[in-house]
């Protein structure tokens, strides 16, 4: 298995294509067209108004803190209340997608795959120390840590870091959480 860790200096961030906003780009796998695979990212929306348009994208979305969001369609699907911590809601880039804040900002982790690329799983934990977990890993899982610090197959993550784990076969890694509390992501990503 080949582990790359990332953390806050490999993150970048960047205007949302509206110009309502910027996102925390933590990763992303280039496409030939110069857009991208897949991106997993963090916005922070302090504000309603509507989402930038990703035509071809499936989005997955998940509310990491603050009291949520509650997301507009234009008559795609009905509207969807984002209000408990990591539950991916999963919609298409194309929509018409408009928010209306609850009660306050809100910090959102995103995941955006090229529909003709492959598909993401996308999982919230909140851990506590020494709950384990074991991940499989084929072909590509990403574990992105937004407080805590765990172990993951001989790494240790702390606050803010990313993980990217390969594999060519179907290996297992093994994590266990090090501190009190510990919320962490799990994105697992493959190609068609």
């Amino acid at each position: 298995m080949h582990v790359t860790s990332l953390s806050a200096k490999d993150y970048r961030r960047m205007p949302w294509k509206n110009g309502g906003g910027s996102t925390l780009e933590l990763l992303q796998d280039p496409a030939p067209d110069g857009g991208f695979n897949w991106r997993l990212s963090i916005a922070d929306v302090a504000t309603p108004g509507p989402f930038s348009a990703f035509d071809g994208i499936d989005r997955q979305i998940m509310l990491v803190s603050g009291n949520g969001m509650v997301l507009s369609f234009n008559g795609d699907a009905p509207p969807a209340v984002i209000s408990k911590p990591l539950r991916p809601l999963g919609f298409k880039g194309e929509w018409a997608t408009d928010c209306r804040l609850i009660d306050g900002a809100i910090q959102d982790f995103n995941v955006m795959v090229r529909r003709s690329w492959g598909a993401a799983a996308v999982n919230g934990f909140d851990l506590v120390k020494d709950q384990r977990l074991t991940l499989a890993v084929a072909p590509l899982v990403v574990l992105h840590l937004f407080n805590g610090s765990i172990d993951c197959a001989g790494t240790k993550m702390l606050d803010g870091q990313t993980l990217r784990l390969e594999s060519g076969t179907n290996e297992l890694a093994g994590l266990t959480a090090l501190s009190p509390q510990a919320r962490l992501i799990v994105v697992s990503l493959k190609a068609h």
